[in-house]
């Protein structure tokens, strides 16, 4: 009898095992591993001596590191760029969508197009439109009388048009959020609002704004997230360049990781980006999740 209630207990987590050795091969392993490695010594030239250990070294080289500190400059600005746009038009986009107006069924699905396509598809893509001899950007361009724009060989051009890249991609997701939030809202205050007088503007400013902040805290905790770590567009776009006007965290990592084969460097940032993620996802819920 005891060993059959031993069996009945622990029965749920022999269904789930399979699951629960899968996510420590691809997550918990790699990621125990890394941050071993953070603290040691370890380079393609120096791995066979064997891997020494540095304690906190790689982590107090990093952030006196002017490229480190550059990257972390782009990213930032990159975040600020496109999370402000998209919050932007996304609200713009759902608050239309919300509205019963003729056609919003297909309005819908089209501005879905953006989502159903990958990353690398993304890139390719744009990379070919900015393309600056033969890109239809340039073309249009050039055929309306104006000059053809670098847009990928200039530092400036080249971070405005990954920002542009991406607000294109991600801006539906945002709308999307934000329109299933709107459409949860209770109807009543809205009602005794218009009843008391209240205009289009003082509606959407005391009674839509925060009643929609556990949305609006998804959305950018969502933006935040992915705007930090992205890695593919970038890349594919100006792999960092020119001169590393777009070089994000990322693309850090994976050049001394993976090019220069820095292992230990390259995760003591990965460790280090996560704990500014953690920092700046705390800060965001602390903002939008408090009630007054």
């Amino acid at each position: 009898m005891k060993l059959r209630k031993i069996l009945k207990r622990i029965e749920p987590f022999l269904y789930i095992s399979p699951a629960l050795l899968i996510l420590f091969l691809v997550l918990v392993y790699p990621l125990g591993y890394s941050f071993y490695l953070s603290f040691q010594d370890w380079t393609i030239r120096t791995f066979k001596k064997g891997i020494n250990f540095v304690g906190l070294q790689n982590f107090i080289d990093l952030v006196k590191n002017p490229e480190f500190l550059h990257s972390l400059v782009v990213t930032f600005k990159f975040m600020a760029c496109a999370i402000t746009l998209e919050f932007i038009l996304g609200m713009v986009l759902a608050l239309l969508m919300n509205e019963d107006v003729k056609g919003r069924s297909l309005f819908r699905a089209l501005i879905l197009l953006p989502m159903m396509c990958t990353n690398v598809v993304v890139g390719l893509t744009w990379r070919l439109l900015y393309n600056h001899q033969f890109g239809i950007l340039n073309y249009f361009l050039v055929s309306w009388g104006f000059e053809a724009v670098p847009w990928l060989s200039k530092p400036g051009m080249a971070f405005a048009s990954l920002v542009i890249t991406d607000v294109w991609n991600t801006t539906s997701f945002v709308a999307l959020l934000l329109l299933a939030g709107l459409q949860s809202l209770p109807v009543e205050p809205y009602q005794a609002a218009k009843i008391d007088g209240a205009s289009s503007w003082q509606a959407f400013r005391y009674l839509t704004l925060p009643l929609l902040k556990p949305t609006i805290l998804v959305a950018l905790l969502w933006r935040m997230i992915d705007t930090f770590r992205i890695f593919d567009v970038p890349y594919l776009l100006t792999a960092g360049g020119p001169g590393r006007a777009t070089e994000t965290v990322s693309i850090y990592i994976y050049r001394y990781g993976f090019q220069n084969f820095n292992l230990s460097f390259a995760s003591a940032a990965s460790f280090l980006m996560m704990i500014m993620m953690l920092i700046m996802a705390g800060g965001l819920t602390k903002i939008f999740g408090s009630e007054k």
